[in-house]
């Protein structure tokens, strides 16, 4: 921080911060540019106002404030990375990577600057150089929440080289080296589950200061990306459900315990389907949706769906025997709460599309045209086999488990690593169902 500010009523930044915080950026925008109007030549109130910009998407005038921050003090680290951001939003990727170099070069320790260059060569695909920032990001801050777990969703989708500096990828890799023999031609015992999982668990103790991992669904992808934030935002922003999402047919599987959730896991980890379908294991956190326990495959069509049926319910029948159940369905819980009947497949003309619907679709792919222009991520296939990633979702499963009352949790194993974010996640849900 600048020693200039010293100098300032601190009342009047703590109150632009504390409306930055509470998301009220159009406020906090309003007090800051007063009080740049009195004060033009603290960087740091440039970069506030910079990143108060930033947080209401207005690329140019962030780019600007932090601009005025620099020619204040060229050696003021925090606005190059933060120019660097607003470059990557306005799409011109290698100004972007040119200030994220700069904040290094003036701070070789800089953690932010790191992780956000690892994003950028992350969302290219280019997950080498994705490895080697996010390896330095955690070198000067192995705290770094978000260097953490950029690292970990990663090796989803990459195996690194080993850096024996780093304990998260020698964790991944020390888990992939475990001779696991779990497998789905076979029935699958909680002790075998409960063995298998004591030995992930040690590893990750051993390795892993932080266990906060903020996930809690397993995929397994095929490198299509669905679009899902798209439709989503259509859905929330006007309550339509986009033409999309009439051919988007899942099978549904519902389950009661975390130990079949366990297994499911693992039946989608190991199963061939014929068109290599996107499949997901996970817990329900989201509010006024029924169920616990899910998994998802995503189909084309209602005979592609029980074709994938056919394929599941013999593993499922030998697996998890009983109290399961395998439904179709078209698209998303939310939707058919919205319109009831959207979702019966036996009905599909119950809810069509609406013609009307098309313009506010259309409205929407304008927002995000003219929205940001960064990079969307490269989808990657999933590797195969169990990384680190899924280990700490399944710790997030077990701590679930835990807190709904599911005693089957125990079946595999009581030492469980506390998650705050699960623990809010149900409490949440809880108050809101």
């Amino acid at each position: 921080m600048n020693l200039k500010i010293n100098n300032l009523d601190k009342s009047e930044i703590d109150e632009i911060i504390h409306l930055y915080k509470q998301k009220k950026f159009d406020d906090a925008l309003i007090l800051s540019n007063k009080l740049l109007k009195k004060e033009k030549n603290v960087p740091f109130l440039f970069n506030l106002n910079g990143l108060i910009n930033l947080s209401l998407e207005n690329w140019e005038n962030s780019l600007q404030v932090f601009q005025q921050a620099i020619d204040c003090d060229d050696k003021f680290v925090e606005a190059y990375n933060n120019i660097g951001i607003a470059y990557s939003h306005l799409g011109k990727e290698d100004k972007a990577v040119e200030n994220y170099n700069k904040a290094i070069e003036i701070k070789k320790d800089y953690s932010n600057a790191y992780n956000n260059l690892a994003t950028h060569y992350d969302d290219l695909g280019k997950y080498d150089q994705a490895v080697k920032n996010y390896v330095n990001a955690l070198k000067f801050n192995s705290d770094h929440l978000q260097a953490q777990n950029n690292l970990i969703h990663l090796m989803n989708f990459f195996n690194p080289k080993i850096h024996e500096s780093n304990s998260i990828i020698r964790a991944n890799q020390d888990i992939k080296n475990i001779d696991i023999k779990i497998s789905i031609l076979n029935k699958i015992s909680p002790r075998e589950l409960n063995d298998y999982l004591i030995k992930c668990n040690q590893i990750l103790k051993k390795n892993l200061k932080n266990l906060s991992f903020f996930d809690s669904q397993i995929h397994r992808r095929n490198g299509f990306n669905l679009n899902c934030d798209r439709h989503h935002k259509a859905f929330n922003k006007f309550k339509i459900i986009p033409k999309y999402c009439f051919g988007c047919i899942k099978v549904q599987i519902n389950l009661t315990t975390v130990v079949q959730l366990l297994k499911l896991y693992f039946i989608f980890d190991q199963i061939n389907f014929p068109n290599d379908n996107i499949r997901k294991s996970f817990i329900e956190l989201r509010p006024g949706i029924p169920g616990t326990y899910k998994g998802l495959v995503y189909c084309e069509s209602v005979e592609e769906a029980q074709k994938i049926i056919d394929i599941l319910e013999p593993y499922m029948t030998k697996l998890i025997e009983k109290n399961f159940n395998l439904s179709i369905k078209r698209g998303c819980t939310e939707f058919d709460l919205a319109f009831p009947g959207y979702k019966d497949i036996n009905n599909l003309s119950k809810v069509n599309y609406n013609k009307e619907w098309k313009n506010k679709e259309e409205l929407i792919d304008e927002e995000i045209f003219n929205g940001s222009k960064k990079r969307k991520k490269f989808f990657s296939r999933s590797l195969s086999g169990v990384c680190l990633g899924d280990i700490l979702i399944m710790n997030n499963w077990l701590n679930y488990a835990k807190l709904i009352n599911d005693q089957t949790y125990k079946d595999i194993t009581s030492e469980i690593f506390f998650s705050e974010y699960i623990f809010q996640a149900v409490k949440r849900r809880n108050t809101q169902n």
